[in-house]
């Protein structure tokens, strides 16, 4: 009796191993009975979303592997699925479950190996319980029988081994589906332009970017508004393949629309004008697409650099001046000029009175100060790096400071950058910049001696009219000139002359234009050491002997002050040593 027993669970047992039978309706064919399965409506609604319905309701004969609802559930959202390539993807994943021929659970060994209706090859594992395996997929249920073919239930969604659609086998248009950008194109009818031969370089913003720059297309109601939507979206195509590995910095292209678009290229990745390319070279069908950050607005009509600095209304005073010095007609040339244009503010703490400039010889000084301000080609605020020199209209350099306080020019701050011109760009400054004064030659020369406490050499004698050069460079210690009034005097001189603040390299450089004088002059910083020097011009200022005040001597006497007294103290200690000597 318990041996019954034993049987009769391990045949229980056995018999809940195998699928029971589900119900399904032969005479119906595949996605009704998947229909009606109660565990496939994902299944039948992504084959509805990737126009598959038609396919499985053919004469066939098909076999799916159908995964459950409970198996879709770390698909993700069907209704993401809203492209075609996306869609065309769905289809690739469900056309991997299918098998086009009759394939039952007794059809399937261990290790076979079929092709799938998407052409990607599965394997079959057969356990030893008759548990039957789909690549990783376990089928739960067994051959449940269709008008046209066979269902077998799994518990997973399989992947396919090969990737899904390629973007080259889609126009640029497609490729954009379900973008901004896409509604965009659709809303000013030039979706049908990019699904075109081309070939087309497209600069598409994200949606992102779309929301940054404010475009709200409901509000594009309007023949001008949509014309100048056409005119923004143009400008985001360039006729021809342009990959990223075509570009190189400064490159300058044509868009659509007939404005320039120009390219930097440099350590931080790709710009296009101010945007950033975040994902290059999308390849399609009949074209490439280059993903940024932003929308790329066109120039408006651009005019030329005079035109628009009179029209900013704080650079009355810089068009004024160029009027007088007949530097607008330059500047209203090809070019490209960049400017460096200061406001009014800058003009009038520059104490420049256009006024007083009345002379060939004050002009002249005028349009080297406006030449000044000028430098040929565009210098975008973008090109500039600190320590940067470039040489100005009138040939003098110009220093560039670039930091985290902003950008400055010389010692004026660019306060509005990259004002577009027709023929150039304008930055804004705050000072007026104005040119070196050309240094005069050096007759002598006085550097820092080897002892690095002293001037070499600390004496000079100079005529009037010459030129004394106090020069060194990357000395071991900070050096400067300034003016005492006398020989190892540490009193200075008020508004004396002077090289300013101490300097590691210096080169200072004076005229001296009073005949028979002496400069006294000390090194501020080491004014205990001593460090002084002197230069005379002429005689000195010494007075000569024909002038000098007479003495006269006395016999045994002099008038020398303390020569009777040292001669007193000498005689002392005389007598004291003689005494000393006496008693030894």
């Amino acid at each position: 009796m318990r041996q019954k027993l034993i049987c009769l669970v391990v045949a229980c047992f056995m018999i809940s191993t195998i699928p029971l039978s589900v119900s399904a309706d032969k005479s119906e064919n595949i996605p009704t009975n998947a229909a009606g399965s109660g565990v496939h409506d994902t299944l039948v609604a992504a084959l509805i979303q990737a126009d598959l319905v038609s396919v499985l309701e053919g004469n066939g004969p098909f076999t799916i592997f159908a995964p459950t609802d409970t198996a879709f559930e770390s698909f993700g959202n069907l209704s993401d699925i809203n492209t075609t390539m996306k869609i065309d993807d769905l289809a690739h994943i469900l056309l991997y479950h299918v098998y086009s021929g009759s394939l039952t659970s007794s059809d399937i060994n261990d290790g076979m190996q079929v092709t799938m209706a998407n052409g990607d090859d599965v394997g079959f594992t057969v356990s030893s319980d008759g548990t039957v395996y789909i690549e990783d997929s376990t089928v739960t249920t067994a051959d449940i029988e269709a008008s046209n073919g066979i269902i077998h239930f799994i518990d997973s969604v399989m992947s396919p081994t090969s990737p899904p659609a390629n973007t080259s086998d889609y126009s640029i248009s497609v490729l954009a589906e379900g973008t901004t950008l896409s509604e965009a194109l659709t809303q000013v009818n030039l979706t049908s332009t990019l699904q075109g031969d081309g070939p087309f370089t497209v600069f598409a913003p994200t949606d992102e970017a779309f929301a940054a720059a404010g475009i709200d297309l409901s509000t594009f109601d309007t023949d001008e508004e949509n014309a100048t939507l056409v005119d923004i979206l143009k400008y985001h195509v360039v006729s021809g393949n342009v990959l990223s590995s075509d570009l190189v910095d400064g490159m300058e292209t044509s868009a659509l629309n007939n404005d320039k678009l120009t390219f930097t290229v440099n350590a931080d990745g790709v710009k296009v004008n101010d945007a950033t390319v975040t994902s290059a070279d999308v390849i399609a069908s009949n074209g490439v697409l280059h993903f940024i950050d932003k929308v790329l607005m066109p120039p408006a009509d651009l005019q030329d650099i005079p035109t628009i600095a009179q029209a900013t209304g704080v650079h009355g005073a810089l068009v004024a001046a160029l009027t007088q010095a007949n530097l607008v007609s330059v500047l209203q040339g090809d070019g490209p000029f960049t400017v460096f244009a200061p406001t009014d503010e800058a003009f009038a703490a520059a104490g420049i009175d256009l006024s007083t400039f009345d002379t060939d010889e004050e002009n002249a000084t005028l349009v080297d100060i406006l030449k000044y301000h000028v430098v040929s080609g565009n210098v975008l605020s973008s090109d500039l790096v600190d320590g940067m020199e470039t040489s100005a209209l009138n040939n003098d350099k110009l220093t560039f400071t670039v930091n985290a306080d902003g950008v400055k020019v010389n010692d004026a701050t660019v306060t509005s950058a990259d004002v577009i011109a027709s023929n150039g760009v304008i930055h804004v400054i705050d000072k007026v910049l104005m040119p070196p004064v050309d240094l005069p030659a050096c007759d002598y020369t006085v550097g820092i001696g080897l002892s690095g406490m002293a001037f070499n050499p600390s004496v000079v004698e100079v005529n009037v009219g010459e030129t004394v050069c106090w020069q060194w460079t990357n000395a071991t210690m900070a050096h400067n000139v300034k003016e005492v009034i006398e020989d190892k005097s540490k009193i200075f001189v008020d508004a004396g002359v002077t090289s300013g603040d101490a300097q590691l390299t210096t080169d200072f450089r004076y005229t001296f234009t009073e005949d028979n004088s002496t400069f006294y002059y000390v090194c501020e910083p080491h004014i205990l050491a001593e460090m002084y020097g002197k230069i005379v011009v002429g005689d000195g200022g010494v007075i000569s002997e024909e002038s000098k005040p007479t003495t006269t001597k006395d016999s045994g006497e002099s008038n020398t002050p303390g020569f009777i007294s040292i001669t007193a103290i000498i005689s002392l200690l005389g007598a004291l040593v003689y005494a000393r000597n006496g008693r030894n």
